[in-house]
């Protein structure tokens, strides 16, 4: 966004599933059973992350109005 000329004061990532903020935040400390089989080059974020160039929050679904616009209605 800065090199098309914006200013970022701050960086948010909103996500609504608290799973998936553990993971980009903590990488491989947050892997279980379940997730191993994730690949670490999927976490680009999680750099993103340790360099403060984002920030990760929480935000629940029913807050989310992007959601409205992505789902189909139902009849």
């Amino acid at each position: 966004m800065e090199a098309q000329g914006y200013s970022l004061k701050d960086n948010v990532i909103y996500q609504d599933n608290k799973s998936a903020i553990l993971m980009e935040i903590n990488g491989r400390n947050s892997y279980t059973g379940n997730s191993r089989h994730i690949n670490m080059k999927y976490f680009w974020i999680k750099d993103r992350v340790n360099n403060k160039e984002l920030r990760i929050d929480y935000l629940p679904t029913h807050i989310m109005l992007v959601d409205y616009y992505t789902k189909t209605l139902r009849k």
